[in-house]
């Protein structure tokens, strides 16, 4: 193709870069945020006090259920976030882009940078068993599974710590104050505990009209 001298030619500035840049750490947070709601909702549903376990399986039809749906959805979030392949949002490739372009995040320091790699290269195992198990049991339902894929309430617990400092750093070397995902989680698990607490209501006001 031959193109004319006179014909305008694509630009692509320092900002439109740092605009897209922002688009996609949005669209993580969201992820994340998304993420720890389901998780903290499905922990409100998990019990181990008899009472609201009783109450709960009077529901089970229901409450079972979504106590899957909200696990599993929460881990494919967590999934999400550390995806390699190049056309997703993720971590991972955010932190590629970021490490190629300083200008982007002006304000993370080096020391910043060598925190996230760090925390990154400490969750790399249980990331394997995680995506393992999305692989092999959500995404799939392989006939025979290949490998560990067990990661425990303690290991999700720390991820989620992790995932918050790594994001919110990038954040801040953004100019940008951090996210409260804490506060997402504050509200799944206030709002999954008084469902709770009217399915226990109720199933005390039955026991005892």
């Amino acid at each position: 193709m031959i193109v004319s001298p006179s014909a305008p030619l694509a630009h692509f500035s320092l900002e439109d870069g740092m605009e897209e840049f922002k688009r996609k750490l949005d669209e993580l947070g969201t992820i994340i945020g998304d993420g720890i709601a389901y998780f903290a909702a499905w922990f409100g549903l998990a019990t181990d006090n008899d009472e609201t376990a009783h109450a709960l399986n009077r529901y089970v039809g229901l409450f079972r259920p979504a106590g899957n749906a909200l696990l599993w959805m929460a881990l494919i979030q967590f999934n999400k976030v550390f995806d390699s392949d190049k056309r997703t949002v993720s971590l991972r490739n955010l932190l590629t882009q970021l490490k190629e372009d300083r200008a982007l995040v002006p304000k993370l320091t080096d020391g910043d940078l060598l925190d996230i790699e760090k925390k990154l290269g400490e969750s790399e195992e249980v990331l394997e068993r995680l995506k393992r198990f999305r692989d092999q049991r959500l995404a799939h339902h392989d006939s025979t599974v290949t490998g560990e894929t067990t990661v425990l309430i303690g290991e999700i617990n720390k991820l989620i710590d992790d995932i918050k400092e790594m994001y919110n750093a990038i954040c801040r070397g953004r100019n940008r104050e951090s996210t409260a995902f804490e506060s997402i989680a504050r509200d799944a698990e206030r709002h999954t505990g008084q469902v709770v607490q009217l399915v226990v209501d109720e199933s005390e006001r039955v026991r005892n009209p």
